[in-house]
């Protein structure tokens, strides 16, 4: 008889069994929300980038959070309703054994015994009824887990083909993940899928953008390989100079893009499948990455003697016609499609390089080019489309996406400075909002410069330098030269005419190549983009 009341603990117990099912829904309708909001993030976010940043680490972070806390929180209910059901059983056992006892003298034993058969038959009925039931609950708190994982994979792989920047936000909370699984083990399964999809995107091609972040265990990383590479770059063309006697150079053509270098590195490397990573870099992946530099990229020489005029030292000297030895160096650059031509790739290859070359990664590359440093949201602000961009500029009718070029660069650069600011949040709306209450435009909407050391007193302007009539490689040479004091340059790359101007923010300088960030497109090579002849001055600012 004891053993019949002791399988009533285990009738008491099924109510742990409905808690963890209720966890389990729990747990599942978080997910649903979880995937939801990744829907709404990727139909409202139109910035790649800004969603991957803002939406899926919050998302991650919610997801990891709230399950492990809803199902520890249910789960530790569920022990202590279990422990406080067999104390209950064990007084009750007890009461009933003395009442048994005292029963016992009665002169009713044997009916008293036939009611106790009777009702140990319908109890040990009520027990497997109740078994059977907890065996099927059990069953369907295994499906539900099942379908729980499931549902998360689907909703982790929309929003890792929605965008790559989220899986930043996966990887550095990658230790998070793990502590959670240590921390209860009810979210284990999630996690690991979480983890395993990671290693999935990182070991395909879209491992690139993740290349000038030290992954490798020899330190090297892909911005060191591109540094590398354009230095060499310098070298051979001071190499040139210094063979051939001149009295003047001419330097025409441009370099390959890195980002079309880069792409073809990575299907290359690739050939058409995954499981040949782009994210770590050795020496043997550095000598790819620079057999196809060079193959992209050449150079030729040739002096020539030319009959040039000059202006006289003094301002009444006339023009005077002299003859000069002009080294003229020519850059002849391929075009990924030519490269694509000459590696014959294959199917899976164009598949693959259409998909990185395509807008959809665009303001990816400039972390993998600029490297940390360079990666801060502010590298993504545009003048149009975004929030910002209906802001007035002073007392105008004209906006920040009309003609807002100039202050976007200046805020990019106040950010990348790391300047302190009272302007909170700082961003290129704030920022001009600032300098419309400190009169920071005139009445046809130019800036007014000292208005933006009001506005942001730890980032001042200092000066203004005019390229007007200076060559290439005298423009690049005064632009390095102020960049590597430490100053934060602004450019205007469209020459300046009347109604037709256009700022760039200048982020570094790599042997020829000037680095930017242009508040208008996702263009990161400066001569690349505009014309260098039209490159007509720059303003220069100082941080704090």
């Amino acid at each position: 008889m004891a053993d019949i009341k002791v399988r009533d603990v285990a009738k008491k117990g099924i109510k742990t069994l409905n808690k963890g099912i209720v966890a389990t829904e729990k747990l599942k309708d978080n997910i649903v929300e979880v995937k939801e909001k990744t829907n709404q993030a990727t139909t409202k976010e139109e910035n790649i980038n800004e969603y991957g940043s803002n939406k899926i680490n919050n998302i991650t972070a919610f997801s990891v959070d709230k399950g492990t806390k809803e199902f520890n929180k249910q789960g530790e209910k569920a022990f202590v309703r279990t422990k406080e059901n067999l104390q209950k059983s064990k007084i009750k056992i007890k009461a009933f054994k003395e009442k048994r006892l005292a029963k016992k003298t009665m002169k009713n034993t044997t009916k008293n015994t036939k009611t106790a058969i009777k009702t140990s038959k319908e109890v040990a009925k009520n027990t497997k009824k109740v078994a059977k039931e907890s065996a099927k609950a059990s069953k369907r708190a295994v499906q539900v887990a099942k379908e729980t994982a499931k549902r998360t994979a689907q909703g982790i792989k929309v929003a890792v083909k929605a965008t790559i920047s989220a899986v930043k936000a996966i990887i550095a909370g990658t230790k998070a993940l793990i502590s959670a699984i240590i921390a209860g083990g009810w979210v284990a399964v999630v996690v690991i899928i979480v983890i395993c999809l990671v290693g999935l995107l990182c070991a395909s091609i879209f491992g690139i953008f993740f290349s000038s972040e030290k992954t490798s265990a020899n330190g090297i990383t892909m911005k060191d390989v591109i540094a590398e590479c354009n230095q060499e770059f310098s070298d051979r063309l001071q190499t040139i100079q210094d063979q051939n006697p001149h009295d003047d150079y001419v330097l025409d053509g441009n370099m390959a893009s890195w980002k079309d270098m880069l792409t073809i590195y990575a299907v290359k490397q690739s050939n058409g499948f995954d499981g040949q990573e782009v994210i770590t870099m050795d020496e043997s992946k550095k000598a790819i990455v620079k057999q196809i530099f060079w193959e992209m990229n050449s150079l030729s020489s040739e002096v020539k003697t030319e009959t040039v005029t000059e202006q006289g030292v003094n301002t009444n000297e006339m023009p005077k016609q002299v003859e000069k030895r002009v080294l003229h160096i020519t850059i002849t650059s391929k075009s990924a499609e030519q490269m694509k031509n000459d590696y014959h790739f294959n199917a899976a290859q164009i598949k693959q390089y259409n998909e990185l070359s395509s807008n959809e990664y665009a303001s990816l590359w400039s972390g993998v080019i600029y490297g940390l440093n360079d990666t801060g949201e502010y590298v993504n602000w545009r003048q149009g489309g975004a929030s910002w961009s209906n802001i007035k500029i002073g007392n105008t009718n004209s906006t920040i996406g009309n003609i807002g070029c100039l202050v976007t660069s200046i805020a990019i650069l106040i950010e990348k400075s790391g300047a302190n600011t009272t302007i909170i949040p700082f961003n290129p709306g704030t920022f001009v909002e600032s300098l419309n209450r400190n009169g920071g435009f005139d009445s046809s909407g130019n800036l007014q410069y000292a208005a933006v050391n009001k506005a942001v007193p730890s980032f001042q302007y200092v000066g203004n330098v005019n390229l007007r009539g200076k060559s290439r490689a005298e423009k690049l040479l005064l632009i390095n030269q102020y960049a590597s004091q430490g100053y934060y340059l602004t450019i205007e790359v469209k020459g300046a005419t009347p109604g037709n101007q256009h700022w760039v923010a200048i982020m570094s300088i790599d042997g020829n190549n000037v680095n930017i960030v242009d508040p208008a497109s996702d263009k990161t090579d400066l001569w690349s983009a505009y014309e260098w002849s039209k490159s007509s001055q720059f303003n220069y600012f100082k941080a704090n």
